[in-house]
């Protein structure tokens, strides 16, 4: 049923495509389709993954020291406040607050992200209280540590427009970034002598409920969710932070926030918002996939007569979810809200009147130590993780039936063919070959242009190329394909998802040891990240041959010449692979 449904939304996709649509933000999106428990399964291991792969943590960064400062603790009734700094990459610094209950603990702790508001993790008013929340949370016995997003209050080393198109070949984003922080901010959190290991929850409204549903699906360390006033099927979230590259190519929040089963997760909505339709529609998809999971009675779902906010009757909702699930309280447990003031901000903010720490990197300093250690990253990664992050950055689930490429009867002389010239074409017709040229999708880069978060949800058009000769191969099993230019660094890739009798490809001079040749020629987000043709080459089983190829192209697992092939010898290296014929 999953894999009838998936191959449905490429057409649907590749249809809009051709009527010159493409998926935004804003459309409004169907529910998951009724599948069984074992496919369930099998699609939200995939979910995760894809979280991991879209935000360039496929394979994760290695885990450096956090080299954590916590100073300034200030006592109140109840309850402590400290500032907080350490570094979830060397030279990049995680900020925010740490709030502690009376006493030596253990306590259950409480992430606490927070949503896109002028003050961050510190605005203070009647839709939302950052730090009201905090501390009444810690004065019901739980550690809080509420942290910036990355360009708020503290976190000033790069803006919240972070990144470009060599940063995402690179795997390297905003809500990446963002997602990286928030599974440091869990190892300090684990760090605390007075924490109290697996019982840790996540909460956070509108983009801090992005980050809290996406964490909890990629980290179990998350004991229990409440992502406020976000999860939705119309509105998937409008900040550069909440949308990695090619998160949702075919996929929605609903369907990565229910990944989080069998955890406990509470959605929380608001009529004045878009998650005005949960308990009618997000709710009943999102517990039907918790269902599959035998955890039904794990989520739940409240909605409230407000704007979009984090108020009193949703931060309440919270407190009660926390109870039951981390402090072991009744599942009618209530936890109301005592008043509270709130420090002044200065009193709060990690960096008044303190420099920044010696050794911050500024943004570019960021991206060369990012790509560097990608780079580094990539010579010990198990061909298998590479093979599912080039999956991922290309779209493509793992297939579960044997792949094409090989034919165990007689098989037709097909070769697949993209970009080729006419000399070459009229060789491989005289050689007694039916050419079966790619059908492709057309591409209107002016439509493209204007849509926000267009790599999100859509395939770039060097992407939208791989799949249709993807396509065209599943369309001719055993066939060979034949491509030359930027088709054939398509092609390249198409080969690694669907491998054909041979390949053989001019890539005119293409160099995969520049940037510049990707971000020209064969710009999709994460591809570098994933070993981009050195993987595909390997994935591609021995059936890759390409000329033409720059000086420094490499691709260890293709047989690989500097010079172009004559037509004579392209109809050879094919002829062979059919047997000689």
């Amino acid at each position: 049923m999953r894999k009838l449904s998936v191959t449905i939304g490429l057409l649907v996709s590749m249809a809009a495509a051709l009527a010159g649509q493409f998926r935004t933000h804003t459309d409004r999106y169907a529910p998951p389709p009724p599948m069984s428990a074992a496919d369930w399964a099998r699609r939200a291991a995939w979910v995760r993954s894809h979280v991991l792969a879209s935000a360039g943590l496929l394979p994760l960064p290695g885990k450096t020291p956090l080299e954590p400062v916590v100073f300034d603790e200030r006592t109140h009734d109840g309850y402590t406040v400290a500032k907080v700094y350490f570094e979830s990459l060397p030279g990049f610094f995680v900020t925010g607050n740490l709030y502690k209950p009376e006493g030596a603990g253990p306590f259950p702790a409480v992430l606490s992200a927070h949503g896109h508001w002028t003050y961050g993790r510190l605005e203070h008013g009647p839709l939302v209280s950052g730090p009201g929340r905090a501390i009444s949370l810690a004065r019901q016995g739980f550690v809080v540590f509420a942290h910036d997003m990355i360009g708020y209050n503290d976190s000033r080393q790069v803006p919240h427009t972070f990144g470009g198109r060599r940063e995402s070949l690179w795997g390297l984003s905003l809500g990446g970034l963002q997602l990286w922080n928030s599974i440091r901010s869990l190892d300090f959190l684990e760090s605390l002598p007075f924490v109290r290991r697996g019982a840790i929850g996540m909460t956070g409204e509108s983009g801090g409920g992005t980050q809290t549903f996406l964490l909890a699906a990629v980290d179990d360390r998350v004991t229990a969710a409440v992502p406020v006033n976000m999860i939705s099927l119309h509105m998937q979230g409008g900040c550069l932070c909440e949308n990695l590259p090619g998160l949702r190519l075919d996929t929605t929040n609903v369907e990565i926030a229910a990944t989080i089963a069998p955890r406990p997760l509470l959605m929380v909505s608001a009529t004045g918002d878009w998650t005005n339709e949960t308990l009618e529609v997000e709710y009943p998809a999102v517990r039907a996939l918790y269902a599959l999971a035998g955890a039904a009675d794990r989520v739940q779902a409240v909605r409230f007569a407000a704007e979009h906010n984090y108020n009193k009757d949703s931060r309440e909702a919270m407190y009660g979810w926390m109870a039951r699930w981390l402090q072991g309280a009744p599942a009618d447990a209530r936890r109301p809200e005592a008043s509270f003031t709130p420090d002044p901000l200065p009193d709060l903010l990690v960096f008044h009147a303190r420099p920044m720490p010696a050794g911050a990197l500024t943004a570019d300093g960021l991206t060369r130590v990012w790509i560097d250690g990608a780079a580094r990253q990539l010579a010990a990664t198990p061909a298998a993780v590479r093979a599912a992050a080039l999956r991922h950055a290309l779209g493509f689930e793992e297939r579960t039936s044997a792949a094409g490429g090989v034919a165990t009867s007689r098989p037709r002389r097909v070769v697949v063919t993209a970009g080729l010239s006419t000399s070459v074409e009229s060789a491989l017709r005289a050689a007694g070959f039916a050419l079966q040229p790619v059908a492709f999708t057309p591409f209107d880069a002016d439509a493209a242009s204007k849509v926000r978060h267009f790599e999100t949800y859509n395939r770039t058009a060097a992407g939208q190329r791989v799949a249709d000769i993807v396509a065209a191969l599943r369309g001719s099993p055993g066939a060979a394909l034949a491509a030359s230019g930027d088709e054939a660094l398509a092609a390249a890739l198409a080969t690694a998802i669907e491998p054909p009798r041979v390949a053989v490809l001019d890539v005119g001079g293409f160099d995969t040891s520049r940037d510049a040749d990707f971000l020209d020629r064969l710009y999709i987000p994460g591809l570098r990240r994933a070993g981009d043709l050195g993987t595909a080459s390997e994935m591609a089983q021995g059936r890759l041959v390409i000329h033409h190829a720059g000086a420094s192209f490499a691709a260890p697992g293709a047989r690989v010449q500097r010079e172009a092939l004559a037509p004579a010898e392209i109809v050879a290296i094919v002829r062979r692979a059919f047997g000689g014929r």
